[in-house]
């Protein structure tokens, strides 16, 4: 991996950081795993 790219993936993290640390946003993400999960669970049952 070169710096660029390093800086790069760091960057984004701290980007992803500060967003997910907005409130809503974090609930939003919640429900969405949630269902992403909820959706996988019932595929492998049925």
């Amino acid at each position: 991996m070169t710096d660029s790219m390093m800086a790069y993936s760091v960057g984004m993290l701290d980007a992803v950081a500060v967003f997910l640390s907005s409130e809503p946003i974090i609930y939003l993400f919640g429900l969405i795993c949630l269902a992403v999960v909820v959706k996988a669970v019932k595929n492998m049952i049925s």
